[in-house]
C-alpha cells in the first residue's frame, strides 16, 4: 500500500498536511524523516482545503470520498478542526485514547462512521468526546496494549443513535436543542473520561423496550462475548433476553453474516440440543453452508447419536 505524505515540523513533532495514494484505507505511520507523528492539521481529510500543499508524490489526494478507513499511531495527541469534513464514506477509525485535543467540526458529515477501534492507555480517554460528535449507531473494540503481546480485544460496546431537534420558543424568541434516542445516555455513561460499565449495562433494562432490535441484539451478544468488568445481575439480565429472543437474534446474526458471533453463539451460549436445533433450522431457511457445516459438527460432538438396543 503505497502512500505518501506532506507535512511539516513542529517543535513536538511532524504535522501531516495531506495524504496521497491509491489506496482508501490509510495507515499513518509511527514516523517521519525521523521524528514521531504528532498531530494531523486542520481540515487534513476534507475534500478541499484553503490552500493545498504541493503535491509532488504523484499520487491523487486522499480526501473527503476517498477516505474509508484510517488508522493512527500512538503518539498523535491532536487532530485539527474539520479534519475529517464530508468525509461521507469513511467507516472505521483506529486511534489510541491518548488524544488530548480534537477540533471543533473534526466529524462533520461523518454519518457512516460506525466503527471505532480504540487501543487504550492509562489517564485521559477521547472516546466520550469522539462519541458524542457521532449520533449514529457506533460500535467500540477497546483493546488493551500488554508488553511483548499483541493488542487483545479487552471489550465491544455499542452504542445507539440519538438524534437533536432544535425547538423555538417564539414568545421568548429562544431556540433550544431537545435530545432524543438513548444514545445520548450511553453516551453519558462515563466518570473522569473513563467508562463506567455498570452504568453502561444498567441501561439494558430501559433499552431493551426502547432502542432497535438489531442493535440490541449486537450489544447482548458484544457484552457476552467480551464480558469485561460484567457484574452478575447485569449478565442474567443480558443471557435472559437472549435466550428469550434467540430464533430472531440468530436469524440476525445469519443475515449479517457474523460468523464470529454466530460461532460463540453455538459454542458457548445454547447448551441444550433444541437450542442448537433452532440455530441449524435458521441456517439451513438461509442456506448459510458453512454454519450448517458448523453446527452440525458441534451438535454431533455434544450429543452424539446413542445406538439403540434390542433385547431379545
Amino acid at each position: 500500500m503505497e502512500q505518501n505524505f506532506a507535512y511539516q515540523k513542529t517543535k513536538d513533532g511532524i504535522c501531516i498536511l495531506r495524504c496521497y495514494g491509491s489506496s482508501a484505507q490509510v495507515v499513518i505511520p509511527e514516523k517521519l524523516d525521523g521524528y514521531f507523528v504528532t498531530e494531523l492539521s486542520d481540515y487534513a481529510f476534507a475534500e478541499e482545503q484553503e490552500k493545498e500543499p504541493e503535491n509532488t508524490s504523484g499520487y491523487p489526494c486522499i480526501c473527503g470520498e476517498e477516505l474509508e478507513e484510517l488508522v493512527l499511531p500512538k503518539r498523535i495527541h491532536s487532530l485539527g478542526r474539520y479534519i475529517f469534513y464530508n468525509c461521507t464514506r469513511l467507516h472505521r477509525l483506529s486511534f489510541y485514547s491518548n488524544l488530548t485535543f480534537i477540533g471543533a467540526g473534526a466529524f462533520t458529515g461523518c454519518e457512516n462512521l460506525s466503527k471505532l477501534e480504540v487501543h487504550w492507555l492509562e489517564g485521559r480517554s477521547c472516546l466520550r468526546e469522539i462519541l458524542q460528535d457521532l449520533k449514529q449507531k457506533v460500535t467500540v473494540d477497546v483493546y488493551r496494549e500488554q508488553a511483548s503481546v499483541d493488542d487483545s480485544l479487552l471489550c465491544r460496546l455499542v452504542y445507539p443513535e440519538f438524534f437533536e431537534e432544535a425547538v423555538e420558543n417564539t414568545p421568548a424568541r429562544i431556540i433550544s436543542t431537545q435530545t432524543h434516542g438513548m444514545g445520548i445516555q450511553y453516551r453519558n455513561a462515563f466518570r473522569n473520561t473513563q467508562v463506567i460499565f455498570t452504568e453502561y449495562d444498567k441501561l439494558f433494562e430501559t433499552g431493551k423496550y426502547n432502542i432497535d432490535f438489531i442493535n440490541i441484539v449486537e450489544m447482548a451478544v458484544a457484552r457476552l462475548r467480551f464480558p469485561y468488568e460484567l457484574g452478575e445481575q447485569e449478565r442474567t439480565s443480558y443471557q435472559q433476553w437472549l435466550s428469550d429472543h434467540l430464533q430472531k437474534a440468530v436469524e440476525i446474526i445469519l443475515e449479517q453474516e457474523k460468523t464470529e458471533d454466530l460461532r460463540w453463539l453455538a459454542e458457548k451460549f445454547t447448551l441444550q440440543e433444541a437450542q442448537l436445533d433452532l440455530l441449524l433450522e435458521e441456517a439451513k431457511l438461509q442456506q448459510k453452508p458453512e454454519a450448517i457445516g458448523m453446527i452440525m459438527d458441534l451438535k454431533h460432538q455434544r450429543f452424539p447419536n446413542k445406538k439403540k438396543r434390542f433385547a431379545l
